[in-house]
């Protein structure tokens, strides 16, 4: 996909992870792991494509490949600013989506839980594309 469109994605899972929220974390938690684990998947795309190692429509991510370390050896080889804290981040939104989208209903304090690794997640991309917007100034 090109940049524009994981931005046209990322905004849509922003903005139904907002309405999601204010609907009720209880009623709503599968589609909020659903929205987290997407919108964490665009954003990283759209960091990727700023620091220009992807190009193009060509590399796309499935959700999955954040839980297996040889998937994303494989997948994600090259070195990038705070790697190792933006894929454990990754891999830890995973392993909780598998657990709020799927089987019972999991306590509020799960969900909010994966609400705030999304967050962390979210500050720590948007400050490392700050920066990159900064040293191309």
């Amino acid at each position: 996909m090109k940049i524009e469109d994981h931005e046209k994605s990322y905004n849509e899972h922003r903005s139904n992870l907002k309405r999601l929220i204010e609907e009720g974390i209880e009623n709503n938690q599968r589609n909020i792991g659903y929205n987290i684990s997407q919108g964490s998947v665009e954003l990283f795309a759209i960091y990727l494509h700023r620091l220009r190692v992807l190009q193009g429509s060509g590399d796309m991510f499935n959700h999955r490949i954040f839980k297996n370390k040889n998937l994303i050896e494989r997948k994600i080889p090259f070195e990038f600013k705070d790697k190792d804290k933006i894929l454990e981040l990754m891999k830890e939104i995973e392993l909780d989506r598998n657990i709020v989208c799927y089987g019972k209903r999991k306590p509020i304090d799960k969900i909010k839980n994966m609400i705030n690794k999304f967050n962390e997640f979210r500050r720590l991309i948007n400050k490392n594309l700050k920066e990159i917007e900064n040293d191309r100034k």
